[in-house]
């Protein structure tokens, strides 16, 4: 399954390279916009957000977790596109 996980993170002071390293550590990801990742993964949104929210500051910052269907359209290049049909579509 594919989750689209972006995140609205606002202590600039904050190294949040510890958050950015749990995304990717699940291993199939991608991230061509500012702080949205698609990540594919048999977790589920519950899950994922459980496993972020220790990264970010509660207080401040904001996750979204959305699990991609087949109806999405936007801008990215060809391979970004054949990455997420291989994976929405199979």
């Amino acid at each position: 399954m594919l989750y689209a996980v972006m995140c609205q993170l606002k202590k600039r002071w904050k190294n949040y390279s510890s958050l950015y390293q749990k995304i990717e550590s699940y291993g199939t990801w991608m991230h061509y916009i500012d702080k949205v990742w698609i990540i594919e993964t048999t977790d589920d949104a519950n899950k994922i957000s459980n496993d972020l929210l220790p990264f970010i500051d509660q207080q401040s910052d904001y996750i979204l977790i959305i699990k991609l269907a087949q109806d999405y359209q936007g801008w990215f290049p060809e391979g970004a596109w054949n990455w997420m049909n291989e994976r929405v579509f199979s």
